[in-house]
C-alpha cells in the first residue's frame, strides 16, 4: 500500500511536470535540480531530484519517443519529395526534443507552444558548449549545392517553412538540397541533450556529469528510445533504412547508403499564388461572419 501510494503521488507530480517543474520543487521543499554558476548559466554537479525516474519515464514516452517517430517520418518524406510534410514533421520533432531537454534539466516549457526558435534560444543559455555553431557539408555533397548556414539561421528558416500557420501553404516553402542533412545534424545535437546535464551519473564521489560525458564522447547519442530500437532493426528494415540512409551523424561507418540524386540535389519551391490567397481570405472572412 505504501509503495502504491508513493507511485500515485509520483504520477500526479509527473503529470504536472511539463509546465510546472520549478513550482513543484518549491512546494516540495526541494532544491532546483540544476544548480547554476556565474559561468554562462552552466550548472555544477547535483544529485538526481526526487521522483526523477518517474518524470523521466513520462518525458521519454510523451516527448522523445513521439519525436523519434516524427523524425523518421520527416526523413522518409524528404526522400519521397513530400516536402510539406517534411517541413511540418521536422519542426514537430524538434519542438518535442527541445521541450524534453528543458524539462529534464529543471526548466519549464510553459508558454513556448510551437516556437522552436525561442526554445532553442533557451537551451543555448545552459548548453551552448554542447551545440554546434555551424552545420557542416556531408562528404559527397557537391560544394555548389551546399549553402553555408549557422544552426540558428537554419532553425529560423525551418520554422518559417514548417510552422502551423503555413500548413495550408499560403507562405510556401523553399526546400534546398542540404536541408535533410542539416536537420540530421540539429536532431543529433539536440536529442543527445535529453539528460539532466549537470547531474552526476552515479551516486559516488567524483562521478562525471552527463555534460562531462557528452563533451568527452561527441558521438554519443543513445537514450534507449524509438531511434535506438530502429537502429538495432527491432522495428523492421523499412524504418531502419528510412532512419539511417544518408544519415551521417547517426549511421555507423559501415552502413550501405543509397542515393536518389534526382530528389536530393535539387531545389524545390512551392507557394500559393495571390489569387488563391485572396480567395482563401474571402472564405475565411465569410465563415467568420
Amino acid at each position: 500500500m505504501v509503495e502504491a501510494a508513493r507511485r500515485i503521488d509520483a504520477s500526479r507530480e509527473a503529470a504536472a511536470l511539463f509546465y510546472k517543474i520549478p513550482k513543484l520543487n518549491r512546494r516540495r521543499g526541494m532544491t532546483q535540480p540544476l544548480t547554476t554558476t556565474k559561468n554562462n548559466d552552466i550548472g555544477m554537479a547535483t544529485p538526481y531530484p526526487k521522483h526523477y525516474e518517474e518524470k523521466h519515464s513520462i518525458v521519454r514516452e510523451l516527448f522523445i519517443a513521439t519525436a523519434d517517430d516524427n523524425y523518421i517520418a520527416a526523413r522518409w518524406c524528404f526522400h519521397e519529395n513530400l516536402n510539406v510534410d517534411f517541413f511540418w514533421l521536422a519542426v514537430h520533432c524538434l519542438e518535442k526534443y527541445l521541450k524534453a531537454v528543458l524539462l529534464l534539466n529543471g526548466r519549464s516549457s510553459l508558454g513556448y507552444q510551437h516556437e522552436i526558435i525561442e526554445l532553442f534560444g533557451e537551451i543555448k543559455k545552459f548548453a551552448s558548449d554542447l551545440l554546434p555553431v555551424t552545420l557542416t557539408r556531408p562528404p559527397d555533397m557537391p560544394a555548389e549545392m551546399w549553402q553555408e548556414e549557422m544552426i540558428d539561421e537554419f532553425i529560423k528558416r525551418l520554422y518559417l517553412d514548417g510552422q502551423a500557420h503555413n500548413r495550408y501553404q499560403l507562405f510556401g516553402y523553399v526546400r534546398r538540397p542540404g536541408d535533410l542533412w542539416k536537420l540530421d545534424q540539429v536532431v543529433f545535437a539536440v536529442r543527445r541533450l535529453c539528460e539532466p546535464l549537470d547531474t552526476s551519473i552515479f551516486e559516488r564521489e567524483n562521478s562525471s556529469t552527463y555534460r562531462e560525458l557528452l563533451l568527452r564522447q561527441p558521438k554519443r547519442w543513445t537514450l534507449q528510445s524509438k531511434l535506438e530500437e530502429t537502429f538495432e532493426g527491432k522495428r523492421g528494415d523499412t524504418l531502419k533504412h528510412a532512419f539511417l540512409n544518408r544519415n551521417f551523424p547517426f549511421a555507423p561507418d559501415d552502413y550501405v547508403h543509397f542515393a536518389d540524386h534526382d530528389v536530393q540535389f535539387r531545389i524545390t519551391k512551392s507557394g500559393a499564388g495571390p489569387e488563391i490567397v485572396r480567395a482563401a481570405g474571402k472564405i475565411i472572412e465569410f465563415r467568420s461572419c
